[in-house]
């Protein structure tokens, strides 16, 4: 029926209207537009949550008590340590080594055989030397019983004394066929074995670097190497900036890897020439110091680390530097009486580590706070790494969920185009 059959005009407001069919395309623009808004919701639920979690910190605080007791001040390094004492030793005569008696390890005694070299030139220039000598001294004789000039005289006398020389020399390089240890000590190598030919050298040369700053390295072309494993040194190098409180006979505590308790030692000397270069570009100095007492459990080239003792002080005030601060150009700490804190002006002298000298403001036994903050455990994480949801038509926590569609529950789904409501 009609409108006009109804009775009613076509334009009459009590006529009543044609419901309108919604096309496919106005349902695409509507699904267009709530995804829109979803996502825009969406990026600044996460951005405004990830910005709390960010800046979220929780804040402790703990009371101290001001405390007086003996302080020190030290200067660490790290070194290597080696003997204060070895010897580098080689022939000091040319010739075929035909026995080694020793191997490296071996502890020795001074004087001790090291190695022998074939003789039997030696003796012949002994045997030579000393018909030489007996040849002039019986023209000596002669001269004399001619009563010769004295010009005879002297030559003869001159010969003499030459051919003295030349056996003296001749039974030297003898004795030097057979290297002996110039020191008591382990042997550290051995360069030479049974056939090699050896040539003349300086023979044996020892260093000690106790009062040295210089170090001294063991030849790899000796013949033999004895360290004196009795008394012992750590070499290291330290900063400019502690140049000024390192000096000789300062006390030092050492350890090594190789050993379970400390070593006391000194230091012996600072050298004033830089030896090389910091990490940082600074330059460094060396420093030798001696070990006390004898070692026989030590290793020459381990690493030991040396803290040196540079100044001593008794009855110090000190608080945990944390708890000291600075206002309105002040240092302040914040002291704590009966329960009710109050801010302190303070003069604070050496730093001992994680402790600072107080020289004027509080008195032992005070109570100070130490304030610090941390992140706390939920901002540590997003929620969106916990549920592994995205950010874009997300499901919420545990019973979420959007009224535009998207899962309850942890990491639930966004919602699918025409999805259901969810979390009701």
């Amino acid at each position: 029926m009609t409108n006009d059959e109804a009775g009613f005009p076509a334009d009459s407001p009590d006529a009543p209207r044609k419901r309108r069919r919604m096309t496919w395309k106005k349902w695409l623009a509507l699904g267009i537009a709530a995804v829109v808004v979803l996502g825009g919701a969406g990026v600044g639920t996460f951005l405004f949550l990830r910005g709390n979690q960010a800046s979220a910190t929780s804040t402790f605080s703990r009371t101290v008590q001001v405390e007086k007791g003996n302080q020190t001040l030290t200067v660490s390094l790290d070194g290597t340590l080696s003997p204060q004492k070895e010897s580098d030793v080689n022939f000091a005569v040319s010739g075929t080594v035909t026995k080694v008696k020793v191997t490296a390890g071996d502890t020795v005694k001074k004087g001790r055989k090291l190695a022998v070299i074939d003789d039997s030139e030696l003796q012949n220039a002994v045997d030579l030397a000393e018909a030489n000598l007996t040849t002039a001294q019986a023209n000596l004789t002669e001269v004399y019983d001619n009563d010769g000039s004295s010009a005879a005289i002297r030559s003869a006398k001159a010969s003499v004394t030459s051919a003295t020389a030349a056996l003296k020399s001749a039974r030297q390089d003898l004795k030097d066929a057979t290297l002996r240890s110039p020191i008591a000590g382990t042997v550290a190598s051995v360069g030479v074995e049974v056939g090699d030919s050896v040539g003349s050298s300086s023979g044996s040369s020892s260093s000690s670097s106790s009062s040295s700053s210089s170090s001294t390295t063991s030849s790899s072309s000796a013949s033999f190497v004895i360290i004196a494993t009795a008394k012992w040194k750590v070499e290291g190098s330290i900063g400019a900036a502690d140049l000024g409180s390192v000096k000789a006979g300062q006390e030092v505590s050492v350890t090594t890897d190789a050993t379970t308790d400390a070593l006391t030692g000194t230091v012996a000397s600072v050298g004033i020439v830089a030896s090389g270069t910091s990490d940082d570009g600074t330059a460094t100095f060396p420093v030798v110091i001696t070990l006390s007492g004898k070692h026989s459990d030590l290793y020459s080239g381990t690493t030991a680390t040396a803290v040196i003792t540079t100044g001593s002080y008794d009855d110090v005030l000190t608080v945990p530097t944390a708890a000291i601060s600075t206002k309105d150009d002040k240092t302040v700490v914040t002291k704590v009486t009966d329960g009710s804190e109050s801010t302190v002006e303070v003069e604070v002298g050496k730093v001992f580590g994680s402790y600072t000298q107080i020289t004027s403001g509080l008195d032992e036994g005070d109570s100070v706070l130490i304030t610090f903050s941390r992140p706390s455990s939920n901002s540590t994480s997003s929620s969106d790494d916990q549920n592994g949801g995205s950010i874009f038509g997300g499901g919420g926590g545990p019973g979420g969920g959007s009224d535009l569609g998207g899962g309850g529950g942890p990491g639930g789904g966004g919602a699918p185009p025409a999805g259901g409501q969810g979390g009701r």
